[in-house]
């Protein structure tokens, strides 16, 4: 992002000096993918098209996705309460627009998680010109992976996660005390939760691309594991209840899968910035 910035900042100063030296081609892995920078303003404008047509994109799938659960809500309402299928507990709702809202916020994240391989593209393309072709190798894998292991992730919160965990919190239900469960804190803690489980997925992608930068390596994750540790419980506070159990929960696959990125970086790690100079000069 740094480099990003400083590229965008320096493209309006002393354009010929630039254009001439990339007549050079000196060493064409550190060039950037475009010869021909564009002034600071256009740039400011290209990342203003970005935003708007991810902005318009979210809108259209949107109005497509409420639709759809005017239309189809006791399936869609289906799916989010299948964890709760075995204790057979309804959901209420305990104001007047309390349906209408809560309709409308899975409305929104259905948007979101299906323009989510649409939103990457436009992030991609707006940062592209500001990389190294070397860079924009390693980053490019991200863009390709990254959405299906959000969905893996999610898929897992939904399938191992929820049914457990909701399991054991409805087990201190008894003769005295009855759950009722209300419509909209249901409906969020459970979309929450999978988007959770769905960004935590992403570790092994950002360990990739970290690696193949040369930023670190798997003997840094092995040595800096026990602070890592500290950090993933840390994580697991910020993106679960405020509760010890669902926050193990969350930590346990998030420590297999910093296991899992060691792993990656151990087989797919690239060369250092410290250590390419010393091959270009041998």
């Amino acid at each position: 992002m740094c480099r990003l910035i400083k590229y965008y900042t320096l493209l309006n100063h002393d354009q010929t000096a630039m254009s001439e030296s990339s007549n050079d081609s000196a060493q064409p892995s550190d060039k950037h993918s475009e010869d021909a920078p564009m002034p600071l303003t256009a740039h400011l404008t290209e990342l203003r098209t970005r935003l708007v047509r991810s902005l318009a994109g979210i809108m259209i799938v949107f109005i497509a996705a409420f639709y759809c659960e005017m239309e189809f809500n006791q399936p869609i309402l289906a799916i989010f309460r299948k964890p709760l299928d075995d204790r057979n507990i309804p959901l209420h709702f305990l104001e007047l627009t309390e349906p209408f809202f809560t309709y409308l916020r899975i409305g929104l994240y259905a948007a979101l998680f299906l323009t989510f391989p649409y939103i990457l593209g436009q992030f991609w393309l707006f940062i592209r010109p500001a990389l190294y072709s070397r860079e924009q190798k390693a980053v490019w894998p991200f863009v390709l992976l990254s959405y299906p292991l959000f969905v893996g992730g999610g898929m897992f919160g939904y399938f191992v996660v929820l049914p457990f965990g909701y399991d054991f919190f409805l087990g201190f239900q008894n003769d005295v005390t009855l759950p009722t469960l209300s419509m909209a804190s249901y409906l969020s803690l459970t979309i929450h939760l999978l988007f959770a489980f769905g960004f935590v997925f992403e570790m092994p992608t950002v360990t990739f691309i970290l690696t193949r930068l040369g930023i670190i390596d798997a003997d840094w994750l092995r040595n800096n594991r026990k602070y890592s540790l500290v950090v993933i419980f840390i994580g697991a506070a910020i993106l679960t209840p405020p509760d010890v159990f669902t926050q193990t929960l969350m930590a346990g696959p998030l420590i297999i899968l910093y296991e899992i990125s060691i792993w990656v970086a151990h087989f797919f790690g690239g060369d250092s910035p410290a250590k390419e100079p010393a091959k270009s000069a041998a």
